[in-house]
């Protein structure tokens, strides 16, 4: 291709892609779509080149057809005279219509000439995993049973404090599940008739290609439910018994950004202030999906949040819009990565800057030196505890002296489920029994507590969570450590010495014997 037809392409994809964000319009990439030879009867090849469209699938009365431009009301009408159907349109770019036209059209003529030595179409070919029974879609014509079972999941979910929904297709129903402080409760089982509606009413809502089943996608929905802004991402996932869909449930009015609040100790405090009030330098928080790392940024961001300091995100995805701060969202398709978006970002005079997450050596080496060179940088890692995010970035490649010289504090975080004060008792506990505690811990008819069940937690005994945190802060000593290479079980222990640096099960052990959590909650939690 020359140069001239680069560019055009280039210029014809910019055009879709400002369409896809423009409209209401789902895409549809049509490399990685089979259309049915039924499907391609509705409009003759002749007016599928005439109007470089092509049908995609139908539900019922209803037609999905792909276009480069869905705004032509007059296309539309003419493609519901030909076809005698309601149109559905889904947007494709132009040059992927045109293949598909040549491709399916060539095809389908192949067929019908070989139709008459064959006792069925489809013997030659199935694609009856791609397709929806007749029944399930007439459903979806018919959705305003479909529409109460969406709204009310979302409804229950936000009434009961879940943090995700899983609707999972079962051999003989639709499981959903809500996940509440941390742990999955079975809500209901829908009929199984109801999967395939339920999938496309969601998709619709998030503006997915609802005619794509067999890869993964992702997508947000915007809810307003009793004056509450409540913002869902959309998981779409092919499993053996169809789609299972995960909706991350956002409830601003939830976000309560104060660090007292998220329930670390006095001393984790001390020593993240001490960290975030610094010109400059890095924070790392390290720990696993779903243990608070996003939420404590996102609450120190918002400490420092002033009309005089740049505050700039690079986030994949943007969970919470802060007001006053500058968010960047990742987009991998066009190449904006962690480390060009950070690139990017430095020529924008920042104070501070959070990175959503240090994957390479390519984002940890910018990251690193931008906090060596002036800046205030957060970021997360997935590390199992503080020290071992030493000898993750050196495994990394990234040079002692920038970490010692760079890094502030590392902080591993977790959460545990928050005992419900309406049910909590009191009780003895024989603890000297237990190895896998500090000895310091391990008394005799200590007192703990726990939660006995009431309807204010729905019977759990736990309402809401809180943190625990293994804070390693660099003092002078192990930066010393980190440029003479010593062993992690050194530089832990230098850390408990003189540091006062409490592993994750301690901290969670003195919130325990504090009330706020439960024995179970600690072991089920920590290692």
């Amino acid at each position: 291709m020359t140069e001239e037809g680069i560019n055009n392409k280039n210029k014809e994809m910019e055009v879709f892609y400002s369409l896809c964000e423009n409209s209401n319009f789902p895409p549809i990439d049509l490399t990685k779509y089979e259309i049915l030879k039924d499907t391609l009867n509705y409009i003759p090849e002749k007016i599928a080149r005439l109007y470089k469209v092509i049908p995609i699938e139908r539900f019922g009365p209803i037609l999905i057809v792909a276009v480069s431009y869905p705004f032509d009301l007059l296309l539309i009408d003419n493609l519901r005279i030909i076809t005698q159907m309601e149109i559905a349109p889904v947007l494709a770019p132009t040059d992927q219509i045109l293949t598909s036209i040549d491709k399916y059209y060539s095809l389908l003529k192949e067929m019908e000439e070989d139709f008459e030595s064959t006792k069925s179409f489809s013997e030659i070919i199935s694609f009856k995993d791609t397709r929806f029974d007749l029944a399930e879609a007439e459903k979806i014509s018919k959705d305003t049973e479909i529409i109460n079972i969406v709204n009310r999941l979302i409804k229950n979910a936000i009434k009961s404090r879940a943090s995700d929904i899983h609707i999972e297709p079962q051999e003989d129903c639709v499981r959903v599940r809500y996940r509440i402080d941390g742990v999955l409760y079975e809500v209901e089982k829908i009929k199984k008739e109801y999967k395939s509606a339920l999938v496309v009413r969601i998709k619709l809502l998030s503006k997915l290609d609802i005619t794509q089943r067999r890869i993964p996608q992702d997508g947000r929905i915007g809810f307003r439910i009793e004056d509450k802004d409540v913002d869902i991402r959309v998981s779409i996932l092919p499993v053996i018994f169809g789609e299972k869909i995960v909706m991350r449930v956002l409830e601003k009015s939830n976000l309560k950004l104060e660090m007292e609040s998220l329930g670390f100790s006095p001393y984790a405090l001390e020593l993240f202030n001490k960290a975030i009030f610094k010109p400059f330098g890095m924070i790392l928080l390290t720990g696993p999906t779903g243990s608070g790392k996003t939420t404590t940024l996102y609450t120190m961001l918002n400490l420092l949040n002033s009309i005089t300091r740049n505050i700039i995100t690079i986030e994949d995805p943007v969970e919470y819009n802060l007001s006053g701060i500058t968010q960047i969202p990742i987009r991998h398709e066009i190449g904006l990565t962690f480390a060009t978006a950070l690139r990017a970002v430095l020529r924008q005079s920042p104070d501070i800057i959070m990175v959503g997450e240090i994957r390479d050596l390519e984002t940890a080496d910018i990251a690193m030196k931008a906090a060596l060179t002036g800046h205030l940088l957060f970021s997360t890692l997935h590390t199992n505890d503080a020290p071992s995010t030493i000898t993750r970035l050196l495994n990394m490649g990234i040079e002692p002296f920038l970490i010692s010289s760079s890094l502030s504090i590392v902080v591993a975080q977790r959460l545990v489920r928050r005992i419900c004060p309406k049910c909590k008792i009191s009780y003895k506990f024989d603890l000297s029994s237990y190895n896998e505690i500090s000895e310091e811990y391990r008394k005799k008819d200590v007192i703990l507590y726990r939660g006995e069940g009431c309807g204010d937690c729905g019977n759990t005994g736990y309402k809401g969570r809180l943190a625990i945190a293994e804070v390693l802060y660099l003092d002078e000593g192990i930066k010393d450590m980190i440029i003479k290479n010593v062993s992690i079980s050194e530089l832990t222990e230098y850390a408990r010495k003189y540091c006062g640096m409490k592993t994750l099960r301690e901290d969670a052990l003195d919130k325990c014997f504090n009330g706020e959590t439960s024995f179970e909650e600690v072991l089920r939690v920590t290692l």
